[in-house]
C-alpha cells in the first residue's frame, strides 16, 4: 500500500514537471518570437524602435494603413488583453485551480490575461446578459394573484371538461390566462380562454371564456374613460383600418376586430328644446379579479419594478466589486501566518470570484428557460425531467464552487487537505453570511428609496 502511494505521489509529481516545462517553453517562444515594424524610428517622439514599442514613450508601431479589422483586433489586445493570453488563461482557470494565483504572485505576470481585466470583461457580459433576461421575467410577477379563482373551481372545469362557449369584455384576460397556466398547471389556457385585445395587454379584451368561469368568477366594473374613447375614435372612422389609427402602439388586426365587434347601445332621449338626441352607451364589462387594482395601480406596480430592476442593474456590479477586497481581508485573516502581501490575497481573490461569475450561469440558465414560473408559483409546473435537470443544475453549483476553492486554497496557500478543508468550511461560511448581510441592509435601503417616490409602504 505504502508503495503504491509513493508510486502514485511520483506520477503527479512527473506529470507536474511536464506541464511546467511545456508552460515555459511556451513562454520562451513567445519570447523569442521577432516582431518588427514597417519604420525604424517612433512617430510620436522619433526615437529609434527596438522592438514593436518604444522604449522612451511606450507608444505602439502602428501600421496607419492596415485593414479595419486589425485596429478592432488590437483594440481588444490593448483593452482587455484577448489575444492568444485570453483562451491559455481560461484553461488553466478552471483545470488547474489556484494555478493563475501562484503564478502571479511569483512574478509571472505578462503570460496570462490581468486577473482584474479579465474579471472587468467578465462580469460586464455577465451582467448585461442577467439583467436582459431578468427584466422580461419581470411582467410574470404580477400575474400570481388569484382574484376570484379557486382550487376547486378551476378542477371542476378539468373534471366536466368546460369548453369556452361564452363571449364578453373583460379586463385583464391575458393575466387570468397567466394564473391558469402558471398556478393552476392547466399546460393549454387557450382551451378554456382566448381573447383579443383591445388596446393594452393587461386592458380590456374580447374574451370567450366557459360559462362556468363567467358565472363563478366574474363581475361586472365600469368601462374606463380611456378605452371608451379609443373605441369610439376607432368606430367613428369611415374605414378603419389599422394603418389610420396608430398612437404610438403597436395594434394589428385582431385589435381592430375586438373594437369593431363592441356592442354599443343606441338611446334616443329628449333635449331641452325638444328634439330627439342620439345617446351612445357601452355595454357592460367584467373584471375576474378581486384584488387586482385599477389599470392605473397596475401601471404604478410595472413603473416600481423597472426602478427596483435599473437600480439593481446599476449597483449589484459595484457590490460585487465591493466585496472583491472584503474577500481578500478574509483570506488574510484565514492565513495571517503565511505573511503574504495583502495584493497577493486579492489576486486570488479576483481569480476566484471570476470563476463564480463563470458557473453561475449553470443554474441561471436552466432557471430562466423553465425554472422561474415553478419557482413563483404555488406548485411545480415542469414534468419530472426538466424539473431534475433544474436541481441538477442549482446542486452543482455550491457543490462544484465549493471544490474549486478548496483546491485553489490548497495549492495557493500549500496546507494539508484535512487544515484546507476546515478553512474552507469556516471561510465560506464567514464570507457568505456577511454578503447576505450587507446585501440584504443594501437591498432594504434601495426598497426604501424607491418607495419613496412612488408612495409604497415597505
Amino acid at each position: 500500500m505504502h508503495a503504491m502511494t509513493q508510486d502514485w505521489k511520483q506520477h503527479w509529481k512527473n506529470r507536474k514537471r511536464r506541464i511546467s516545462r511545456r508552460i515555459e517553453l511556451a513562454r520562451l517562444r513567445r519570447i523569442r518570437k521577432k516582431q518588427t515594424p514597417r519604420y525604424a524610428c517612433c512617430k510620436n517622439c522619433g526615437t529609434t524602435l527596438e522592438g514593436m514599442y518604444c522604449h522612451r514613450c511606450g507608444q505602439y508601431a502602428l501600421d496607419s494603413e492596415q485593414p479595419f479589422w486589425k485596429y478592432v483586433r488590437q483594440y481588444f489586445e490593448n483593452v482587455y488583453q484577448f489575444d492568444t493570453k485570453i483562451g491559455r488563461t481560461l484553461w488553466y482557470m478552471f483545470t488547474r485551480p489556484g494555478f493563475l494565483t501562484a503564478e502571479f504572485n511569483a512574478g509571472k505576470i505578462n503570460s496570462y490575461v490581468h486577473p482584474f481585466r479579465l474579471y472587468m470583461c467578465i462580469s460586464v457580459v455577465f451582467f448585461t446578459f442577467f439583467f436582459m433576461a431578468a427584466g422580461s421575467m419581470m411582467g410574470k410577477i404580477n400575474a400570481f394573484s388569484d382574484g376570484n379563482l379557486t382550487p376547486a373551481l378551476v378542477n371542476r372545469m378539468e373534471r366536466e371538461g368546460a369548453k369556452p362557449d361564452t363571449t364578453v369584455y373583460l379586463y385583464h384576460a391575458a393575466q387570468l390566462a397567466e394564473v391558469l397556466q402558471l398556478r393552476y398547471h392547466v399546460e393549454d389556457p387557450a382551451r378554456y380562454l382566448s381573447y383579443q385585445l383591445v388596446d393594452q395587454p393587461y386592458g380590456l379584451a374580447r374574451a370567450t371564456l366557459p360559462r362556468l368561469l363567467y358565472d363563478s368568477c366574474l363581475v361586472s366594473v365600469p368601462l374606463a374613460d380611456a378605452d371608451w374613447k379609443h373605441i369610439c375614435s376607432v368606430r367613428r372612422l369611415e374605414k378603419p383600418d389599422i394603418e389610420n389609427w396608430r398612437d404610438g402602439i403597436d395594434h394589428g388586426p385582431e385589435n381592430l376586430q375586438a373594437i369593431l365587434s363592441f356592442p354599443i347601445d343606441s338611446l334616443h332621449t329628449r333635449t331641452a328644446a325638444g328634439q330627439d338626441s342620439l345617446v351612445l352607451r357601452p355595454s357592460t364589462v367584467y373584471d375576474w379579479g378581486k384584488d387586482l387594482g385599477d389599470e392605473q395601480q397596475i401601471l404604478s406596480n410595472d413603473l416600481f419594478s423597472n426602478s427596483i430592476m435599473g437600480q439593481l442593474s446599476k449597483w449589484t456590479p459595484l457590490y460585487l466589486m465591493f466585496l472583491l477586497p472584503f474577500f481578500a481581508v478574509l483570506l488574510k485573516l484565514f492565513y495571517r501566518k503565511k505573511r503574504m502581501p495583502y495584493m497577493w490575497h486579492f489576486v486570488h481573490a479576483t481569480h476566484l470570484n471570476t470563476v463564480f461569475l463563470v458557473l453561475l450561469p449553470v443554474p441561471l440558465v436552466p432557471m430562466f428557460l423553465y425554472g422561474v414560473d415553478s419557482l413563483m408559483a404555488a406548485r411545480d409546473v415542469l414534468d419530472p425531467l426538466r424539473l431534475n435537470l433544474l436541481r441538477a443544475a442549482v446542486a452543482f453549483f455550491p457543490v462544484g464552487m465549493f471544490l474549486y476553492m478548496l483546491v485553489s486554497f490548497h495549492t495557493v496557500y500549500r496546507q494539508g487537505w484535512g487544515k484546507t478543508l476546515l478553512k474552507a468550511l469556516l471561510f465560506i461560511g464567514a464570507f457568505t453570511l456577511s454578503a447576505v448581510f450587507i446585501g440584504c441592509v443594501l437591498l432594504l435601503w434601495l426598497l426604501v428609496i424607491v418607495g419613496e417616490d412612488f408612495d409604497f409602504i415597505i
